[in-house]
């Protein structure tokens, strides 16, 4: 039914009175068979589940393709933090534990997220976005084998870190956008909040076993086995991904050139209110929020006096990131813009009370809230975007998110790591939560202007 899907989709996710009345009881139109059409997921596959706060957080996992998506996701999120955090302890051991380098390998991650989100974005307008998330599975269980094998044989150094380091970063650009769409896709759009929280969610709990995972290979120094675990997830989500039975969506119908393409998505963005300034929002915390993680393994050294503690930190920010995704999806009331701010505004004190504390039981404390604000946020604006976005130009709309988010990381790691060089840890973290909380206090005043 190509017509009834381009109708769904071409209107805009946010024009219906069900969508408009997303927070409402559980059982208002979940099984839309119009949704359903729309976003490939047939009413069969779906089961109703209780009108509560825990059941409006998990309404997502009744569809079938959505579970065999969230189990893709978990696990090769688990595997890529426990490969991130090997690279790390990897990084710290090759270079002394020089901030600089562990900055540049934040940079050679995430850069390419910055570069290739734009085609990215039409790659996943334009053609299968299953194919694409499955073959960038693959590339990454190939450089993560050959890093384990390297590695072992004590072959690598830091340049070559950083080589794989770039290149694994180049799937993780292409694999972005696909993912995103391929999630809202999976489920009816009364069920998007809890596809987009779930998502979240998925990253977040691996945020929690992978490093917990990671912290005794870290700790004995066997980074191969980290990585090598990394590839074997990755091949595991590849073969979830491929047993997906989502109708591939329908194209945009813009045959104009490419980069006439891409201004189109710039266009559409501008167009749907309040889209720029949430994703300036995402930008101004990537950069000084989520890019503070560059300097954690120089934290625990210099704070806490164990520089191997920084794997216990980043798990107690991902309890707090999971407790804050599942947090806004058992909300009933839409995202909204202000609400975010308002998060970002925690975030910055939260932030601030890790920077100044020299205690291991409250530095965990304070990265529990670092944690639940910051997915709060991202959740929520994420869910937003989603939410106003047309289908045929979702691709183009989340790699824009995927340029604020995970694009402008390297830019903003480089900058934490050199300015820790310069102005010490805890100042530089205490100038980054400075920043936040004013952004977040500001835009929570201003978010009224620029509603739709």
């Amino acid at each position: 039914m190509p017509g009834a899907r381009r109708h769904a989709s071409g209107c805009g996710l946010v024009k219906t009175p069900v969508e408009q009345s997303l927070g409402a009881s559980p059982g208002d139109a979940a099984l839309n068979p119009v949704d359903s059409i729309a976003t490939g997921v047939q009413p069969a596959h779906a089961l109703r589940l209780p009108a509560s706060a825990r059941g409006r957080a998990f309404r997502a996992l009744a569809h079938r393709d959505y579970s065999l998506l969230f189990s893709a996701f978990c696990i090769s999120h688990t595997g890529f933090w426990l490969s991130h955090i090997s690279m790390q302890g990897l990084m710290v051991e090759l270079s002394g534990n020089d901030p600089r380098y562990l900055g540049l390998l934040f940079f050679c991650l995430f850069i390419p997220a910055f570069l290739l989100a734009p085609l990215a974005g039409l790659a996943a307008d334009r053609l299968d976005r299953k194919r694409i998330l499955a073959c960038c599975y693959l590339v990454v269980c190939s450089l993560t084998g050959a890093l384990a094998f390297a590695t072992a044989r004590q072959l690598v150094d830091a340049a070559g870190l950083l080589a794989i380091g770039t290149a694994l970063g180049i799937s993780f650009a292409f694999s972005g956008p696909a993912s995103f769409a391929l999630a809202a896709n999976a489920v009816p759009s009364a069920d998007l909040p809890s596809a987009v929280s779930l998502s979240s969610a998925a990253n977040n709990l691996t945020r929690v076993l992978g490093p917990l995972l990671a912290a005794p290979l870290v700790a004995s120094g066997a980074f191969s086995f980290g990585f090598a675990g990394y590839a074997g997830a990755v091949l595991i989500a590849a073969l979830l991904t491929l047993a997906l039975r989502i109708s591939p969506h329908v194209p945009d119908s813009d045959v104009s050139g490419m980069f006439r393409r891409l201004r189109h998505g710039l266009e559409h963005a501008r167009e749907r209110r309040p889209a720029i300034p949430a994703l300036l929002t995402v930008a101004t915390l990537s950069v000084f929020g989520v890019s503070h993680a560059v300097l954690l393994p120089v934290y625990a050294q210099v704070a806490l006096g164990d520089g191997d503690l920084f794997a216990w930190i980043v798990v107690a920010s991902g309890i707090g990131a999971t407790v804050g995704s599942l947090f806004t999806a058992s909300r009933r009331s839409a995202p909204t813009l202000s609400r975010a701010a308002l998060f970002m505004l925690g975030y910055g004190v939260a932030l601030g009370g890790f920077a100044v504390t020299r205690s291991l039981p409250w530095a965990l404390l304070a990265q529990l809230a670092v944690g639940f604000f910051y997915f709060s946020v991202m959740t929520n604006l994420q869910t937003l975007l989603q939410q106003i976005v047309d289908d045929s130009k979702r691709g183009r709309i989340m790699s824009l998110f995927q340029i604020c988010w995970a694009g402008l990381v390297p830019f903003g790691g480089l900058g934490l790591g050199f300015a820790a060089g310069i102005f010490g840890v805890a100042a530089t973290l205490a100038g980054a939560a400075v920043v936040c909380g004013l952004f977040g206090a500001t835009m929570a005043v201003r978010a009224g202007r620029y509603a739709a």
